[in-house]
């Protein structure tokens, strides 16, 4: 009876602390994963910028010329952030199989996730910064793109594939009009519209290349869906826009 009480006292601090290394090895787990999605995080939000600056950089600007925030390249691109999403799951699902197979042929045994060693982590940073140059080729392969067609003048709407991907603009202007009593109409031709910035219009003379800027206050424009047509001999288009305006 001793023995055996002896013996059952004896187990009992190997239980505790078989349950302490446990719970010691998903913290640490845990800990590593959240540093490999907080650095996936941050790379991927450097990469979105840097795609849509892409875009703007044909017309000389930043999308912060146009006021476009961090939250609006996120709500602009929902379908490029899911796609990404996917890919970054299937990737991270192929290197943590690869893994526990890897430590199963070893060890005979299944291998759960908190037990994975610190190489199968950077084996999945790996896949994901390899996930993310590749999403970052092909988006800016697309922004630089579009951004070279709206800078010819020709109409930029974003990308659809059934999600929105990217929406970025450069429309061609139809048409400029003052708000006063008295309607002027002002030449249009090369304008392309961009954004606001403030209580602006953000422009871009496809003439000239040239960034213009008109009151939102004063004037109301409408785009086209069209390329606009150049007429023979046009050099420029900033003193109609800008420098000429009626008071």
């Amino acid at each position: 009876m001793t023995d055996r009480r002896d013996s059952a006292q004896g187990d009992e601090p190997k239980h505790g602390r078989h349950s302490s290394d446990s719970s010691l090895s998903a913290w640490v787990a845990l800990r590593h994963w959240s540093a490999v999605g907080a650095i996936a995080g941050l790379c991927f939000f450097g990469l979105l910028a840097a795609m849509y600056d892409e875009f703007y950089t044909e017309f000389g600007i930043t999308s912060g010329d146009v006021e476009l925030s961090y939250s609006d390249t996120l709500t602009r691109s929902w379908g490029f952030i899911i796609a990404v999403a996917v890919a970054l799951a299937v990737g991270i699902s192929v290197v943590l199989w690869v893994w526990k197979n890897i430590l199963k042929g070893k060890h005979g045994r299944d291998c759960k996730i908190d037990e994975l060693p610190l190489p199968a982590y950077f084996t999945a940073l790996a896949a994901i910064f390899a996930i993310l140059i590749s999403a970052g080729l092909i988006g800016e392969h697309f922004m630089e793109a579009a951004g070279k067609r709206g800078a010819a003048g020709q109409p930029v709407t974003g990308l659809r594939l059934g999600l929105l991907f990217f929406d970025v603009r450069a429309q061609p202007v139809a048409e400029i009009v003052s708000v006063a009593s008295s309607p002027v109409t002002i030449p249009t031709q090369g304008l392309t519209f961009l954004g606001k910035s403030g209580r602006s219009f953000v422009l871009y003379c496809t003439l000239d290349g040239q960034i213009l800027r008109i009151s939102a206050e004063r004037f109301t424009l409408r785009t086209s869906t069209r390329q606009a047509l150049r007429e023979p001999g046009s050099k420029g288009c900033g003193n109609a826009a800008t420098r000429d305006l009626p008071k």
